[in-house]
């Protein structure tokens, strides 16, 4: 039998953790996003050794589920830095949080999917309205400012909210390495309890609720942006 009292009781204690699930997602976006902006550069200009070898890691981290990334982060992290303080590096294996390995797990499971979409949103902008701006005179730099990069953010936005979207979602994988975050929490109270639908509706809740006002935001920045793009090319 379904006890609403006891899932209103712990719904605020469900969301007392949700700034964890927040503050994971929006710095392991920020790093994925600035590692993406280096794989794009590598893969556009085709550099030698380095394209081959990044395009094998995006491959196979779109290519695997996030929590054997996160397993493989876990467990090779510690051993990585072992291997590097036998080589004389000044590294402490054992220092490590469980924040750390998840943010480094999910930066970069972030930084393969945003570089695709990076390069998927480049390469819809019409190259030729950069060769016409260079043939009328305009500067390179003040053609990429002016008409590609403006279009590109507007492309690039939708399918940045979708992937941050996912990432938050994603974020539920983490209480397997001792993350306590809205659904550590939501399996905590549930087994005190043993009342899991109620506290897994909580959660459910929250969640939507979350990504509600991130999705409205998305949506409203990408209104804003293709509302400049337009009045640029206007006055271009």
């Amino acid at each position: 039998m379904f006890d609403s009292k006891f899932a209103i009781n712990s719904f605020p204690k469900i969301l007392a953790v949700a700034p964890t699930t927040i503050y994971l997602a929006i710095i392991a976006t920020l790093i994925g996003f600035l590692v993406a902006i280096l794989i794009v550069i590598v893969r556009e200009r085709q550099i030698k050794f380095l394209n081959p070898i990044v395009a094998t890691l995006v491959s196979f981290i779109r290519g695997t589920p996030i929590i054997v990334q996160m397993y493989v982060v876990y467990y090779g992290l510690p051993q990585l830095l072992v291997t590097l303080k036998g080589m004389g590096f000044d590294t402490n294996p054992n220092g490590l949080s469980a924040m750390v390995i998840a943010i480094s797990a999910y930066s970069l499971n972030a930084s393969a999917n945003i570089s695709e979409s990076i390069r998927s949103a480049y390469h819809s902008v019409d190259q030729r309205q950069y060769e016409a701006a260079i043939s009328v005179g305009m500067k390179p730099i003040r053609s990429l400012t002016r008409i590609v990069i403006p279009q590109l953010i507007a492309n690039f936005i939708p399918n940045f909210s979708n992937l941050f979207l996912d990432l938050i979602k994603d974020t539920a994988l983490v209480y397997n390495i001792g993350i306590v975050e809205i659904m550590a929490k939501a399996n905590i109270i549930s087994s005190i309890g043993f009342k899991y639908i109620e506290t897994y509706l909580d959660a459910l809740i929250i969640y939507i609720v979350i990504c509600w006002i991130f999705a409205a935001v998305f949506q409203v920045c990408e209104i804003i942006v293709r509302n400049h793009v337009f009045h640029a090319q206007e006055i271009v």
